[in-house]
């Protein structure tokens, strides 16, 4: 039986120990226990955790907020929101939340959750070790000389180098441990062993744009900014992909959009 490193969020001390004690009962280690969402962000870089069990409304730093804190590569598998209210449920599978649990949870309902987990543990860590075996670290071929942002890169993939020049790529998605990077010919997207703050940094920001913790877009790719509902934005690409974007940083891509030389405007914005 897959072992699994827990951490428990709520603000509620009672709820945060009896789920904490369930869990216990269910065999899995429970690392840390956090009252606030400041608090779990800390504990869970630091500890690592495989399963996060998460309450959602909570002062000052909610359980959505929590996670958009976080880097993609520090999310944690396996994803529970344990709440109250059943009304952020929808918004807890957009997250990518494994699953969403109503309090009081009965026991077979938490066992049945707890069991998921370890499904989805189980193969995140198979699926890490075989990325591990077939990809190798990324190695930089070129900087531009004038500002020190990446131009190209090799990509070592089972025995071949793959040349990926910056200028070709559409988007950045961010896969755990790795990055995805697609291109607008259709091929398969390239896997790149980095993390996305660090790509971030060594791209060109009048060119790359982070519209989320898990996405990357080129600027001249984009051709519409959408409100899909109160919490959810995507921006859509020349290609037809609809990306991932933050609320909180709508304003800051629509302003570097503005600052496109001519021919790259006529962004729509609905």
């Amino acid at each position: 039986m897959t072992r699994l490193r827990a951490i428990v969020v709520d603000d509620e001390p009672l709820a945060r120990e009896g789920l904490a004690s369930a869990l216990r009962d269910l065999d899995v280690d429970v690392v840390a226990t956090c009252a606030d969402g400041f608090v779990a962000c800390d504990a869970i870089a630091r500890e690592r955790p495989e399963l996060l069990m998460l309450d959602v409304e909570m002062p000052e730093l909610d359980g959505f907020a929590v996670l958009e804190r976080l880097e993609p590569e520090d999310l944690p598998p396996a994803i529970i929101f344990v709440t109250a209210y059943d009304a952020h449920a929808v918004r807890a599978f957009e997250a990518h939340a494994l699953d969403y649990v109503l309090k009081p949870a009965a026991p077979e309902r938490l066992r049945a959750a707890v069991d998921r987990a370890r499904h989805r543990v189980t193969e995140a860590r198979a699926l890490q070790a075989a990325m591990t075996g077939d990809v190798a670290p990324p190695e930089v071929s070129s900087l531009r000389a004038e500002d020190g942002y990446l131009a190209t890169l090799l990509l070592r993939e089972r025995g071949s180098t793959v040349v990926l020049p910056v200028r070709e790529l559409d988007w950045i998605e961010a896969d755990t441990y790795y990055v995805r990077l697609h291109t607008a010919d259709g091929s398969r997207p390239r896997l790149l062993r980095e993390r996305m703050s660090v790509l971030e940094a060594r791209l060109d920001p009048a060119q790359f744009f982070r519209t989320h913790r898990s996405a990357i877009v080129r600027l001249d790719r984009v051709r519409e900014v959408r409100t899909i509902s109160r919490y959810e934005h995507a921006v859509v690409l020349t290609t037809g992909v609809r990306v991932r974007l933050s609320r909180d940083r709508r304003a800051k891509l629509e302003s570097a959009l503005r600052v496109l030389p001519a021919t790259d405007q006529g962004v729509a914005r609905t």
